[in-house]
């Protein structure tokens, strides 16, 4: 690889489509979309936020579904045992 730089980017099959992981973004943390909010970050802002629609006022890049991925997708961890379907881009 002479003078080009190598971006990982991975992108997450259902049910965690919407969950990014790029070695150049974020320390290569799993993400909501590619955005800079990390898995850990929407899990913080939900368990901080009892209001949806507070949350949603303050985070309107954050859509419900991401917040019900990085829940699920947090709970497949716990155990150790998730499979990330990995789809190389």
């Amino acid at each position: 690889m002479s003078g080009s730089r190598h971006n990982d980017h991975m992108n997450l099959k259902p049910p965690f489509d919407r969950i990014t992981i790029e070695s150049a973004k974020m320390g290569g943390r799993p993400c909501i979309r590619g955005m800079l909010m990390t898995v850990r970050r929407a899990l913080e802002i939900l368990a901080t936020y009892p209001d949806r629609q507070e949350l949603f006022k303050d985070y309107p890049d954050l859509q419900e579904e991401d917040l019900q991925q990085a829940v699920a997708f947090a709970a497949t961890t716990v155990d150790g045992i998730i499979d990330l379907h990995f789809d190389a881009a």
